[in-house]
C-alpha cells in the first residue's frame, strides 16, 4: 500500500525535493486534496495566476500535474505542497503530497501568541501572494513559547492585525464578521476568498482594542476551514460561538 509522504519533480514522481530555498522568486500554495480532487483549486489558481504573471498555456501543464496526483491520491484527505520559482535560472514546479494532520482545534479552539515581529506595511497595493520565502515568519514562529500549542499573531508596523503564522483572520463583531484589510501587507488566503463570496464579509484596518472587543474570533485557511479561536494569550479569551460553528458546518456542507 502507497504511505506519505509523495514527491515530485512536475508530475514525475521523485524520492526527494530540495528545500524551499532552492528557488529564486519562489511561490507556495498549499492545498487540501479530498477525495481526488482540489475542492479550492480556482482559487489557488486565480492566485497563482496573478502572482507569478504566467500565461494560461504555460499553466495548462501544472494543471495536468495536479490532476493526476490529485486523482491517484492514496488516502481521502492530504496535505499538497505545489512550489513554482526558478532553480538554476529555470523556470521550475514541484510538487509534495504530505499526511493531513489531525486538528483538535476545529473543536477544541487555537491559542494566539502575540508576536514582537512585525510584518512591513507597504506602500503599494498587496497583491496578497504566498512566497517560498518564510524568513519573516519564521522569526515570528521561534517567539512562540516552548512546549506550548499555540499560534502566532502578526501586526504590521502600524499597529495593525493583520494574521496568524498559518491563517487568515476572522472577528465577529457587533453582528457582522469582518477580516483585516490586506492592502498593505499579508496573505490573500483562499479560504478567506471563499468565505467572502459566500457570507458578508467586511474588511476593515483591526487593532489589537477592536480584536478584543470581537464577540467571536476564528482562523481559516484551505488545509483546515475555520477554527475558533479560544485565546489571545495575556489579554482575551473566547468560548466557540455559534457563528464560527455556522462557517464550519458551510464548509463542511460545499466542500468537504
Amino acid at each position: 500500500m502507497t504511505t506519505l509522504p509523495l514527491f515530485f519533480e512536475k508530475a514525475a514522481a521523485v524520492v526527494s525535493l530540495p528545500p524551499d530555498d532552492a528557488y529564486t522568486d519562489g511561490l507556495l500554495e498549499t492545498m487540501r486534496c479530498q477525495g481526488g480532487r482540489l475542492p479550492l483549486w480556482p482559487l489557488h489558481r486565480a492566485r497563482l495566476l496573478r502572482c507569478s504573471r504566467m500565461g494560461e498555456g504555460e499553466f495548462a501543464e501544472i494543471e495536468q500535474g495536479l490532476e493526476r496526483v490529485a486523482a491517484d491520491c492514496p488516502v481521502p484527505a492530504a496535505k499538497l505542497r505545489l512550489r513554482l520559482g526558478y532553480r538554476g535560472g529555470r523556470r521550475c514546479w514541484d510538487i509534495s503530497l504530505l499526511p493531513l494532520e489531525p486538528t483538535p482545534e476545529l473543536e477544541e479552539g487555537v491559542r494566539l501568541f502575540l508576536c514582537m515581529g512585525r510584518l512591513p506595511a507597504g506602500k503599494t497595493a498587496n497583491p496578497g501572494c504566498k512566497s517560498l520565502d518564510r524568513t519573516g515568519y519564521n522569526r515570528a514562529k521561534a517567539e512562540l513559547p516552548p512546549g506550548e500549542a499555540c499560534d502566532g499573531l502578526l501586526l504590521d508596523t502600524g499597529g495593525r492585525v493583520i494574521e496568524s503564522l498559518r491563517c487568515n483572520l476572522l472577528a465577529r463583531l457587533e453582528g457582522a464578521w469582518i477580516t483585516p484589510d490586506l492592502r498593505r501587507c499579508g496573505v490573500r488566503g483562499v479560504m478567506r476568498e471563499w468565505l467572502g463570496a459566500r457570507i458578508p464579509l467586511g474588511e476593515a484596518d483591526i487593532d489589537l482594542e477592536i480584536l478584543c472587543a470581537a464577540e467571536e474570533v476564528a482562523l481559516c485557511n484551505s488545509l483546515r476551514g475555520v477554527m475558533p479561536v479560544r485565546e489571545l494569550i495575556g489579554h482575551r479569551r473566547w468560548l466557540p460561538g455559534p457563528e464560527t460553528r455556522r462557517l464550519q458546518r458551510l464548509i463542511a456542507e460545499e466542500l468537504w
